[in-house]
Formats: C-alpha cells, sequence, structure tokens
C-alpha cells in the first residue's frame, strides 16, 4: 500500500486502478480503454506503477533504474522511452491531461487528473455517495424499462421499417447544409487468417442492412481502403451505378486535403477498426472517441463540419434486427 500526501488517500495499486475510462490491471498487467484491451508491454506498465505509488512525487532516474531494471543492467534510456510508450496509449485511449511530468534531468512525476479519485476499491463510501449511487441505480432502472419497451417494439416491426426508423435517426444528425461524412467498418469476413478475404455470409447480410438504414442518404463519393472485404462493402452499401468508390490510405490520411477534396458533400467512408477512431478524431481535432473493438461491426460515425469549419459528431450503435 503507498501513501499519497497531497490526496491524503491510500492508494493499493494491487486493485484495479482507473484513470477516466481507462482501467489498468497492475497484477495482470493489463490495460483497457472502455472495456478494450490496449497493446503496452509490461516494462512500461511497471513505470506507471511505481508513479502511482508515488503520485505528485517525482522519481529519479536512479530510483527508477533501481526498482524496474534492477534484474536487467540497461542504459537510462529505456526509461524516457518507457514513459513515451504510456504517454503513446494515453494519448490513443482520448487522454488529453499531461498525467507524466517531465522534471528536467530529474526524472518524472506522475500527477493523477484532477478529479481523479486515488482511493483503494475497498474504502468504504460516505453516506451521501451511497445515496447518490442509489438515485443513479433508480433512475438506470426506470431508463432500463423504458429502453426495454422501445426494443420490444422495435423487435416485433419488420425489418424495413426498422431500418427507416434507423435512418431517420441519422438524418436528423445532419439537417444542415453541411459536408457530411459517415463512417463505417468493413463488415464481417470469411476467414480471419487469411491475407485479403471477402466478406462472409453474415458481412454480406450486415453490409445490406447498413443499405437500408443508409437509403435516405445519396452520397456523392464513396471511400474504401485497397482490400476485398471493404470494397465488397461499400459497393453492397452505396449504388455502384452511380457512385465508384474511390481507394484511400489510412496510413497516409491527409485530414485537410480530404476535406477540401470532399468540401460540401455527403460522403461514405468503409475503414478498419484499428484506424477509424483515430480518423475521425482527427476529422473534428479532438480526441473523443476511444479504440475500436476487433469484434464490433456495429458503430457508424457520423461527422458534420460546416461552411467555417466547425464540427461535430456523434457515434451510433446499430445492431441487425
Amino acid at each position: 500500500m503507498a501513501y499519497n500526501e497531497e490526496k491524503n488517500n491510500p492508494i493499493d495499486v494491487n486493485n484495479i486502478y482507473k484513470i477516466k475510462h481507462i482501467s489498468i490491471d497492475f497484477d495482470d498487467h493489463k490495460l483497457t480503454s472502455n472495456g478494450v484491451e490496449m497493446s503496452i508491454d509490461y516494462k512500461a506498465i511497471e513505470v506507471l506503477r511505481l508513479m502511482v505509488e508515488r503520485a505528485n512525487e517525482t522519481i529519479t532516474t536512479d530510483d527508477f533504474m533501481e526498482q524496474i531494471w534492477r534484474d536487467k543492467p540497461s542504459s537510462p534510456e529505456v526509461i524516457p522511452a518507457a514513459i513515451a510508450r504510456l504517454r503513446k496509449v494515453f494519448k490513443k485511449a482520448g487522454i488529453s491531461d499531461d498525467l507524466i511530468v517531465t522534471v528536467h534531468k530529474v526524472g518524472y512525476r506522475f500527477e493523477p487528473p484532477p478529479e481523479q479519485p486515488v482511493m483503494t476499491t475497498t474504502q468504504s463510501k460516505k453516506h451521501p455517495v451511497i445515496q447518490g449511487l442509489f438515485l443513479v441505480l433508480i433512475i438506470g432502472a426506470l431508463l432500463g424499462s423504458m429502453a426495454l419497451n422501445i426494443m420490444y417494439y422495435m423487435s416485433n416491426l419488420p425489418d424495413d421499417k426498422v431500418a427507416a426508423i434507423k435512418a431517420a435517426k441519422i438524418a436528423k444528425e445532419s439537417e444542415s447544409d453541411v459536408t457530411q461524412i459517415y463512417i463505417l467498418r468493413h463488415t464481417e469476413k470469411t476467414d480471419d487468417f487469411a491475407e485479403d478475404p471477402l466478406l462472409s455470409e453474415r458481412g454480406i447480410e450486415r453490409a445490406k442492412y447498413w443499405k437500408k438504414v443508409l437509403q435516405h442518404i445519396e452520397f456523392d463519393r464513396v471511400f474504401t481502403t485497397d482490400f476485398k472485404r471493404n470494397i465488397m462493402t461499400a459497393e453492397l452499401i452505396a449504388d455502384a451505378s452511380t457512385v465508384q468508390p474511390d481507394l484511400y490510405y489510412p496510413m497516409s490520411f491527409d485530414v485537410l486535403k480530404f476535406i477540401n477534396q470532399i468540401r460540401g458533400q455527403k460522403v461514405l467512408v468503409i475503414g478498419h477498426s484499428n484506424t477509424i477512431p483515430d480518423m475521425v478524431n482527427r476529422l473534428i481535432d479532438e480526441t473523443k472517441y476511444p479504440p475500436m473493438s476487433h469484434e464490433n461491426y456495429n458503430i457508424l460515425y457520423v461527422v458534420n463540419i460546416n461552411k467555417d469549419g466547425a464540427t461535430s459528431s456523434s457515434m451510433l450503435h446499430i445492431e441487425l434486427p
């Protein structure tokens, strides 16, 4: 158990430590963002553990080397490299706060966000907190009941009616004379291990459903990566007879060039789970959306850009009926 003098609260790093929507399991050396596990190495997690244990305290280079690399002699350059990996994963997860402060020629200091509670998971809660949680549970139950009623109503409608309702919801997101960008992941593929697989039957079914959902959107242009599953998804959703898909490359995606290229148009983009959230964040110039699970095929991102360059965005979850 470590102690944070400034916060006057204990930090039990043997439990799962949370920073906003990020959870760090120091025992299993795992870091997840909104339930999605992010790639991070053992040493970087150990560096983070040490800084969390001594939050708001500057940890010297010697301390890091003694505590983290004592079993494996290394040069001090491994420390800034581990810090860089941590900062990168925080940024990728959508946390803009400067959690790790560099103290020039001394070391590094971990500073939790101002609203970050620093406590053990077993620490007792005060009575007002319990009341607040109770109120949240009641509200959650009421909302859950409403959601069940809506789901029951939706489940008893024909597929075309369900798609029309969802399409109306999307149209409401973009009722203005602006550049409208609809971004989807390719649908399910036949083989996870093939180099360039086609869509599976499930993937074809989902792409056809996306077409129903987006039936009232007349796309001016369609962009897709150079993979068969993406091209098939694009062609099943958009009318290939009037809109031929253009290829784009996520690793060299130029936001300003893209926006200028599609200004005032309605555009469909078919991408990949590991690149779409970053693309959306770059389009809106804000770290808003966390990494996307590779198992998720039901998310539609809608980005609107008005003539002055102001952006708005939404993320819709639309399941197959």
